[in-house]
């Protein structure tokens, strides 16, 4: 069961929630530093990673985009594809979660935004939407997902990432069990994503809303 609890943990985004809760370090390994926080009226904790990564905001933000490799890095997703783009910077994309037996697979709908606040800020927030896609028989629909990342160049070939997440992930699935495996998915996937941007197909990227 706990494999199941913990697959979905990073393959849910969505916007910042709106206050920030006390974070607690729980991981501190290969330079990706994960915190879990109470979560204001829910019962499931929050996630915080901290972490820099040596790549261009460019080349986070294209890997991001790339749905095709999704599976790739973010931890036991099954599936991901775009279902709207609305504008260069702004898109809806639909992912399923492998969730192992006896957990039933989760999915999601996802509205990005990716603004650049400043040469020293760029936020990418997004938001479920569950109603974008038909929900599908034999998976659960997570309905409520809300994080944000923050990228701050340290230097031209660094970035620093502040990443929230605060999710529900739907189900008959208890509020403790989940908490005690919060850190895996996170950890996995931040790892994943530092040799994920070293790909060719990232490197020399650019987009007309960010300035460098």
């Amino acid at each position: 069961m706990n494999k199941a609890i913990i697959t979905f943990l990073l393959c849910l985004t969505g916007l910042a929630a709106m206050a920030q809760p006390e974070w607690h370090l729980k991981k501190d390994e290969d330079g990706i530093k994960v915190y879990t926080g109470e979560t204001p009226n829910s019962n499931f904790k929050s996630i915080k990673v901290d972490c820099i990564i040596n790549t261009t905001v460019p080349q986070i933000i294209a890997c991001l985009c790339d749905m095709s490799i999704q599976t790739e890095w973010v931890y036991n997703s099954k599936s991901a594809k775009l279902v709207k783009k609305i504008k260069d910077n702004e898109f809806e994309f639909y992912s399923e979660v492998n969730v192992p037996w006896p957990g039933t697979n989760r999915d999601y709908i996802a509205h990005i935004t990716i603004v650049q606040q400043s040469p020293q800020l760029t936020t990418i927030d997004s938001h479920s939407e569950p109603s974008a896609v038909p929900e599908k028989d034999g998976l659960v629909r997570v309905k409520k997902s809300t994080a944000h990342w923050e990228l701050t160049p340290v230097n031209k070939q660094a970035v620093h990432i502040v990443y929230t997440l605060t999710f529900d992930p739907a189900g008959a699935v208890p509020a403790w069990l989940i908490n005690l495996f919060l850190t895996k998915g996170p950890f996995e996937t931040f790892k994943k994503l530092k040799e994920e941007v070293k790909k060719p197909a990232y490197q020399n990227v650019h987009f007309d809303y960010i300035k460098e």
